[in-house]
């Protein structure tokens, strides 16, 4: 048996102990412990769409502290398929810190109800801070709220300068590019200043060599793709541990 399957194996028994209305601290953090691996090792990472569906409400609520809101189970799984599985792939896997992870049980009138669990985990470079809120839903544990917030790089990309573009040069890339249909990027100019917007987050992106551009965060990478006529058509960034092209609308 390969260690993955020994894994997975190893997950499915603690689930089918630890499933129901468990009482202790300790055993609800067991029940999570199984039910985070199975959302995010089996699910996430080997893009088993089937897998998460299973583990999340019908009206989960995903609040991301860069990328916004997203509501209902088919949104959050369409998301996940357009964004980071579109090849059937995960290009970046979730790790956990294993040390971080914590449950605090939700009792109402002395029964379980639901548990907090809280946490950090990686993604590529980025790292990030969850809470989860999982509720029994007819003796199931289902994953209701999900908080991810705190992102930053490991190492951020190392730039020393940016450089001073006209507006003329900088109005070649103004526009919308599409990474996926889920995931657009809109580059605008103003008061002579590029900014990069997706899902109504924005951030200044600045020049610092020919088509090239860094977020002002210092986190994402941006190259301007041109075709053999000097015209803007695309756009390849990398950052977050993950490399992304888009084709300009």
């Amino acid at each position: 048996m390969t260690f993955k399957l020994k894994t997975v194996f190893f997950i499915f028994i603690l689930v089918s102990i630890t499933n129901g209305y468990t009482q202790t601290k300790s055993d609800i953090l067991l029940t999570l412990k199984a039910k985070d691996s199975l959302l995010f090792e089996v699910g996430f990472n080997q893009c088993n769409l089937v897998q998460i569906e299973k583990l999340i409400a019908h009206d989960i609520e995903f609040y991301h502290d860069r990328d916004g809101i997203t509501k209902s189970r088919e949104k959050f799984i369409a998301s996940i398929k357009n964004n980071l599985c579109s090849s059937g792939k995960n290009m970046i896997n979730r790790v956990l810190d294993d040390s971080s992870f914590e449950v605090f049980p939700l009792y109402k009138n002395g029964e379980l109800y639901g548990a907090i669990q809280n946490g950090s985990h990686r993604f590529g470079q980025t790292q990030a801070t969850y809470s989860h809120l999982w509720l029994i839903e007819k003796q199931q544990w289902k994953l209701s709220r999900v908080l991810s917030y705190n992102h930053h790089q490991d190492q951020n990309i190392s730039i020393t300068e940016s450089l001073k573009l006209s507006i003329d040069e900088l109005k070649q890339y103004v526009g919308e590019y599409k990474f996926s249909p889920e995931f657009i990027l809109t580059v605008s100019l103003k008061d002579g200043q590029l900014y990069g917007e997706s899902q109504g987050q924005g951030v200044k992106i600045n020049c610092y060599d020919k088509h090239k551009f860094i977020d002002d965060e210092r986190t994402h990478d941006l190259e301007f793709l041109l075709n053999q006529h000097g015209n803007v058509t695309g756009l390849h960034m990398k950052g977050s541990g993950m490399e992304m092209t888009a084709q300009k609308r």
